[in-house]
């Protein structure tokens, strides 16, 4: 009887699959990370949203409710809207803030006096600029008029990260104070 003739596979067969099978498996790792982060991204972006989106209504609820105490004059940054004193009448911060869960006891988004808790990876910048109306121009104007602002332009930034990388999400829009009558 021979019993040299065996047949099977041999160590370098054996390595060889091995090696193909590793590349095979961290190719597949490396796909499930990519989406991984990817999902993380979509997610970190409609957060993003959600904050532009709640922060732009807090902005025109200053302009809508409680005309005595906040109104018009209020939509600006801090230290802008001056009145016939000079005194500046804005109560939006300035700049990239931290984004807190709470709009404070003036229950307005964006202001100085937010509270709550910090949400982790996200800034928020309100940026209110006057615009000029030429039918009634103001001190804004290439000719300047005396009337008062009518158009605000609202910018509201929302800086998030994915990973390392910075990202925004921005929403603006155009404030008017104009008043409709109704008969």
């Amino acid at each position: 009887m021979d019993t040299k003739n065996e047949s099977g596979f041999s160590y370098i067969d054996v390595m060889i699959a091995i090696v193909i099978l590793m590349v095979g498996i961290l190719a597949l790792m490396s796909g499930m990370g990519g989406a991984v982060l990817q999902a993380r991204s979509q997610e970190q972006q409609m957060v993003a949203k959600q904050i532009a989106a709640s922060t732009m209504e807090s902005i025109m609820s200053v302009k809508e409710t409680d005309p005595d105490r906040l109104g018009w004059k209020a939509v600006g940054n801090v230290g802008s809207n001056p009145d016939v004193n000079g005194v500046p009448q804005g109560v939006f911060v300035v700049g990239f803030q931290d984004v807190h869960t709470g709009a404070g006891p003036d229950e307005i988004l964006g202001t100085a006096d937010d509270d709550g808790a910090t949400a982790p990876n996200l800034q928020r910048q309100i940026t209110i600029l006057d615009e000029c109306d030429p039918d009634a121009p103001s001190y804004n104007c290439p000719t300047p008029g005396t009337n008062p602002v009518r158009f605000r332009n609202v910018r509201v930034d929302v800086r998030y990260f994915v990973g390392a990388v910075p990202r925004t999400e921005t929403l603006q829009t155009v404030l008017t104070d104009y008043a409709v009558a109704i008969d």
